[in-house]
């Protein structure tokens, strides 16, 4: 017997005994099941509709968010930079956090929608990023990134919401462009 023969007579086995879906014992996502197929409803491999980019590009391109995930984007950039200088720093725990929130709420968008918001919210970090960068150069000529910032300068970059604002209208002025990270 062949070894592929024997994986898709084991996935068939899972996809009856989990009611039809093609999961394993453990509760992971395997793939599409046969009427996912004949459907066009493709799943990525945690079995959310809508996520497949396989040989796509439509998935680049700056979508409406939500102003709370919009804020939660917002958050984590200025997080980033009082606690690592700018950097993501290594808090794998922080980081689960941050992108769980993204997860669950693309999981509640239009199947169309689905892959274009994470590369919005990407987008919005970079652009958010690229702008406080800017203001603590000024600030701060010699700062790199990774380096500490004096929380003075953070203050003034942070207060009031002029980053945040300029950061969104940048952004979907911007259209499906996005933002060129080359540069």
């Amino acid at each position: 017997m062949r070894i592929g023969s024997n994986y898709q007579g084991i996935m068939q086995f899972f996809s009856k005994v989990n009611g039809g879906k093609s999961t394993t014992s453990n509760g992971y996502y395997c793939g599409n099941t046969i009427d996912d197929l004949r459907s066009g409803h493709f799943k990525n491999s945690y079995g959310v509709e809508g996520m497949e980019i396989t040989g796509r590009t439509d998935w680049k391109r700056i979508v409406n968010v939500s102003d709370e995930m919009k804020q939660h984007v917002y958050n984590d950039v200025k997080k980033e930079f009082y606690k690592y200088g700018g950097m993501s720093g290594n808090n794998t725990a922080e980081t689960d956090t941050y992108y769980d929130k993204i997860h669950s709420y693309v999981k509640t968008l239009d199947s169309n929608t689905r892959r274009a918001a994470p590369w919005t919210l990407n987008q919005l970090h970079l652009e958010i990023a690229g702008r406080v960068t800017q203001a603590v150069k000024e600030k701060d000529p010699a700062w790199t990134a990774g380096k500490p910032i004096s929380r003075e300068i953070l203050d003034e970059v942070f207060a009031g919401d002029t980053i945040y604002k300029e950061s969104v209208n940048a952004l979907y002025s911007k259209g499906t462009k996005g933002i060129d990270i080359r540069a």
